[in-house]
């Protein structure tokens, strides 16, 4: 199996995870005489089986993501982390593009407010950081259908 149909079984293993706890948590009391639709025990076994199947499946992942590279300098672990981080630096750097709360105090108080650095090079520092993580992305995207799923 690749990496990539791994982590979509997984989506969808979650997802029956989670309907198969709804389940359970609707049949765990009945109106006293009425049958349940579904035994509680079955449930709880087969939600046991369904975790254990999900654990199973991540220590796979887990393990194929930190033995395979995604290119000559990094594994498949690393560009994870990479991208998260750039994901956060975007977030923080787009924090402070943003003007509106200046401009609420601008009209509350009457002062004008500037901005201590340069509004251009920050732009264009974020346009660089948002075209990396892309690009990281796209490349690991392409990797996980071409990478088997280590057992």
């Amino acid at each position: 199996m690749k990496l990539g149909a791994a982590l979509s079984k997984l989506k969808s293993e979650k997802g029956k995870l989670a309907r198969l706890i709804n389940l359970r948590k609707k049949n765990a009391y009945v109106e006293q005489g009425i049958e349940p639709a579904y035994s509680f025990d079955t449930l709880s076994d087969e939600i046991d089986e369904k975790i254990e199947e999900i654990r199973k499946l991540k220590i796979q992942i887990q393990k194929t993501n930190v033995e395979i590279m995604l290119d000559e300098k990094i594994t498949l672990a690393e560009a994870i982390v990479k991208i998260g981080d750039l994901r956060s630096q975007i977030a923080k750097l787009s924090d402070v593009t943003e003007r509106e709360s200046f401009l609420s105090r601008w009209d509350r108080d009457n002062k004008v407010y500037i901005p201590t650095f340069d509004e251009k090079e920050l732009e264009r520092k974020l346009e660089r950081v948002e075209l990396e993580k892309v690009q990281l992305d796209n490349k690991l995207q392409k990797r996980l259908w071409e990478v088997d799923l280590i057992q």
